[in-house]
């Protein structure tokens, strides 16, 4: 970690202790300023982890005990449906997304508990109550499970106290000691002893003390105490509880002054525990969490990937193109998350390297994304992590390799040039690049676009369309004001159109308005049609109606067709007259009631060949 991004942020660290708290606004709709601060789904299970003294990586924890099955129902596979995989790991546990504001957690306007979100966090405690039992750090004795037991019972009353205090991220109030000690002696009378200590370590994880970071009232630096001041420093850097060394601080009064919060912060950028927070909080800024979502057109993109635009049938489709587009999208992140940690941590820690760094991460699905704009980095190790995706209906979990690389300058340079920034907003088959750059300009330059101005817009595809209906509408109104209704000579007490001069006279019988027979002309569908009048006119009449030379040439010319037109009416003659040897041609088709079965198809007697 450099030097100058630790003093940065220690001193970012010092402003956001002295803020509001978030949801002080005096907006309106804004949260109250009372409004207590919750746990995020990221920070509870930071907090339960490092609380019980296991690592951030569910495999490496250990099996669910015998007792977790008899206070809280085992976890079912969420991925998949014919064939789920095997069941999740015991950490960390799935909570309903935060709503959030403004694309981040950890803001009272964005927290709206609900029924389902709490029934989890009682489900969620329930199952990490029975884990105190095989925490390396819950009890204060070592050997618990084999003292006598008077020695047990007195072991697990002192450790459940020191757990609720670490858990509650601050000493124990009046009547709280009180309170926890008789609950745990009511467990202890009704149910063994192990159960007696899961359920009671479960109604601590469930306590409002655990869930808020923040209590009413907490609102600004001079109301915060040096155990809130703790947790604030804790969860702004770590996204989870204060360590002992924080503890110490906080009961020593050293966070009492800036110097020590200053130092406090600098040891906490240097342990590993900030990396995934920083890499958090750039996921939110950015966005990217959201390309585990995207879903581009196999019609698209799917000959780059090696697979051909037409789908055979729907097994091909619902195999190979998820298949694929899976652990693209789970590298995608993971590009993401060791770009943005390399950057500020393991590189100068700046904006500009940030903006500019040509250094990256790279899996085999990725490659035909980057091209040739890449060129393998031995000097950096790859990294493997697990992925967890759906194809087939199938939830499939597998490791995914990422060797590093060095990118084009020229060509990607920076994390807006990264694949998940850049598929954030994208459509199905081709780019996104006004929403792109709306999100850029309001996510990184803080621009606010407005509305665009008043007869201003570009008129769309769909505008023109509209004018051009309209002009076509405005064309016939005015040749329809060239016509009139007047009565017919063939048929007394009927009406028909006859056109108007210029000066608006009638004009003679057969004549057109100007520009008639041009339009006659221009294609053989509206001579044919105006020669079918005619025709109908010279049935009923029986004398040939006026017309122009053109239209009397085109009667004649369609004469000399009249034989071949009365051929093609010839009745056709009956299939049961015709020769033997012509049957098979012309045969009329039956009904799928009439066809013959399929083992008398082809057989003497059934169907027409019989």
């Amino acid at each position: 970690m450099k030097l100058d991004l630790g003093t940065v942020l220690a001193f970012l660290c010092a402003a956001a202790l002295v803020l509001p708290a978030a949801g002080g606004s005096e907006e309106p709709g804004a949260a109250s300023e009372t409004a207590p601060l919750a746990l995020t789904p990221a920070e509870y299970n930071n907090t339960v982890a490092d609380l019980l003294g296991f690592p951030r990586d569910g495999e490496l924890w250990p099996k669910r005990p015998p007792v977790a099955d008899r206070i809280s129902p085992r976890r079912a596979a969420s991925k998949g449906v014919f064939s789920p995989p095997p069941p999740p790991d015991p950490w960390p546990w799935h909570f309903p997304a935060e709503p959030g504001s403004d694309g981040f957690e950890g803001i009272a306007q964005g927290q709206n508990p609900s029924s389902y979100q709490v029934e989890e966090l009682h489900l969620a405690g329930m199952h990490f109550g029975s884990f105190a039992l095989l925490s390396p750090t819950f009890f204060d004795c070592s050997g618990w499970s084999d003292l006598p037991s008077a020695e047990r019972e007195a072991c697990a009353a002192t450790s459940i106290l020191r757990f609720a205090e670490r858990a509650w991220r601050r000493p124990l109030r009046d009547g709280e000691r009180d309170r926890i000690e008789a609950f745990w002696r009511g467990q202890h009378e009704s149910e063994p002893i192990d159960e007696a200590v899961a359920l009671t370590v479960a109604g601590i994880l469930q306590a409002p003390a655990f869930h808020f970071k923040l209590e009413p009232g907490a609102n600004d630096a001079s109301t915060l105490d040096p155990w809130q001041l703790a947790t604030r420093l804790s969860y702004f850097l770590w996204d989870s509880m204060p360590d002992d060394e924080l503890f110490r601080a906080a009961r020593t009064g050293e966070l009492d002054t800036p110097e020590g919060l200053e130092l406090q912060a600098e040891r906490m950028l240097d342990d590993p525990k900030a990396r995934p927070a920083v890499v958090h909080f750039h996921h939110q800024w950015l966005g990217t969490e959201q390309v585990l979502l995207i879903a581009p057109a196999r019609r698209a993109f799917g000959p780059r990937f090696g697979l051909s635009t037409q789908v055979h049938n729907a097994r091909d489709d619902d195999t190979k193109w998820p298949a694929i587009i899976g652990p693209i999208r789970h590298s995608m992140k993971l590009e993401t998350e060791l770009f943005v940690e390399e950057a500020i941590f393991d590189r100068a820690g700046t904006f500009t390297e940030l903006m500019t760094g040509n250094h990256g991460y790279m899996s085999r699905n990725t490659r035909p994304i980057y091209g040739e704009t890449t060129t393998p980095d031995e000097g950096r190790a790859a990294v493997t992590r697990k992925i967890e995706y759906v194809t087939a209906s199938v939830g499939r979990r597998k490791p995914l390799t990422l060797k590093p690389v060095k990118l084009d300058p020229a060509l990607r340079a920076g994390v807006l040039t990264l694949p998940s920034v850049l598929a954030i907003g994208a459509y199905a088959v081709q780019p996104g690049p006004i929403p792109r750059g709306v999100r850029i300009l309001e996510r990184i330059a803080c621009m606010d676009l407005g509305e665009p101005v008043e007869g201003r817009e570009r008129p769309s595809a769909r505008h023109a369309r509209c004018r051009e209906h309209e002009s076509r509408t405005d064309r016939r109104r005015d040749q329809t004001r060239r016509m009139q209704h007047v009565p017919s000579p063939d048929q007394p007490g009927r009406l028909r159109l006859r056109a108007l001069r210029r000066d608006g006279s009638l004009a003679r019988r057969g004549q057109r308005p100007a520009g008639r027979r041009q339009w006659l002309a221009a294609t053989p569908r509206r001579r044919s049609a105006h020669v079918r009048r005619r025709r109908r006119v010279r049935a009923r009449t029986g004398r040939e109606p006026p017309g122009p030379g053109l239209l009397r040439t085109t009667l004649d010319a369609l004469r000399t067709r009249q034989p071949r037109r009365a051929e093609r009416t010839r009745p056709r003659p009956d299939p049961a007259a015709l020769p033997r040897e012509r049957l098979g041609q012309g045969t009329p088709r039956l009904h799928r009631d009439q066809r013959p079965l399929p083992h008398t198809r082809n057989r003497p007697g059934s169907g027409v060949d019989g």
